[in-house]
């Protein structure tokens, strides 16, 4: 417990730092008379395509999930939903451990093959997104070092896939290095370690085929390229000329990163950060950045627990009694 408060305040103290940064010389007046002028449908819409995210993330999970069991649509929307609105308003990103906890025991899963799962999401967005950032960092202008940078975490994308492949092919050497690292750690942990390494090669059976990756990917890019129309949308919305398509890629890759920090629920001070850094690529001053900032995450806010309170309520459970579950079941956080 103590464990756990000393890492909440943390992520406070990272969240609290990264948004002085952020706030340090903003012009209040120009942050206001960039919220005032905005259109406020594009606004709007970015609430939906936040929604819609949350559903096109469930049906991908199901793709991951291959190897461990194909579980209805309702449980895994249930609990994505439900693991978003955790990130917003719990501490730790611990809404990462509700969701699989919560579809195991939705769709009566082994938890150790739901979890790798999620692992295996986490990679594929990984890779997803150290692609895309190289391919901005080659659309874009930026200078040589950057764009250096963006073909080097090209190529450790297109290593991170070739490493997925290997351990799929090799299954019985991976889990023999698997058990021989176990072996060095105490008895509760190497057990534990061992039997998420058994999850995750038994998560990894939807790479039996070249097809199978392709359609893994193929989902992968489908989500990141909706996500990436919430910061389009915020550029119609706040009169920013830049271009829609590689604004929107260099936005999404930037502001990924950035909430990848750990920090305070909903990814307060983060998010702002890969708002104010992408835009400035454009030639965005810092105040209508941090406007924009605050509108695209404020609709990121309403989507995530709109979605999750309509699954609470479907699923007729509230969210303590869900952190209750993670607490009992889940991994430590």
């Amino acid at each position: 417990m103590k464990n756990r408060s000393v890492r909440i305040g943390l992520s406070i103290a990272i969240s609290a730092a990264l948004l002085a940064f952020v706030l340090r010389g903003m012009d209040w007046a120009m942050v206001a008379a960039s919220l005032k002028s905005a259109n406020y449908w594009w606004v709007a819409a970015m609430v939906p395509v936040t929604i819609w995210s949350l559903y096109i993330r469930a049906q991908r999970w199901r793709v991951f999930l291959h190897g461990v069991g194909i579980p209805p649509m309702r449980p895994l929307v249930s609990s994505t939903n439900i693991g978003f609105l955790g990130n917003m308003v719990l501490p730790l990103r611990v809404g990462e451990v509700i969701r699989p906890v919560l579809l195991a025991r939705l769709a009566t899963l082994p938890l150790s093959g739901v979890l790798a799962s999620v692992l295996l999401e986490r990679i594929f967005d990984m890779f997803t997104i150290l692609l895309l950032f190289g391919m901005s960092a080659a659309l874009v202008h930026v200078s040589d070092q950057v764009r250096h940078w963006g073909w080097l975490l090209s190529g450790l994308a297109v290593a991170v896939a070739a490493v997925i492949v290997l351990i799929r092919v090799q299954e019985r050497f991976a889990l023999r290095i698997a058990r021989r690292l176990a072996d060095l750690a105490p008895a509760n942990i190497g057990t534990a370690a061992y039997g998420f390494a058994e999850g995750f090669v038994r998560a990894l059976d939807m790479l039996d085929s070249p097809a199978a990756y392709l359609r893994a990917f193929g989902w992968s890019i489908y989500l990141w390229i909706v996500i990436s129309l919430v910061y389009a949308f915020g550029f119609w919305a706040f009169h920013f000329d830049v271009p829609a398509i590689r604004g929107s890629l260099v936005l999404t890759t930037l502001v990924a990163i950035a909430v990848s920090v750990p920090s305070a629920p909903g990814f307060i001070g983060s998010f702002q950060l890969g708002c104010v850094l992408g835009l400035s690529i454009f030639g965005i001053d810092e105040s209508p950045a941090l406007a924009y900032s605050v509108a695209v995450h404020i609709t990121q806010f309403i989507g995530c627990i709109a979605a999750g309170v309509y699954s609470l309520g479907r699923e007729g459970i509230s969210l303590r009694e869900v952190e209750a579950i993670e607490q009992r079941d889940g991994a430590p956080v």
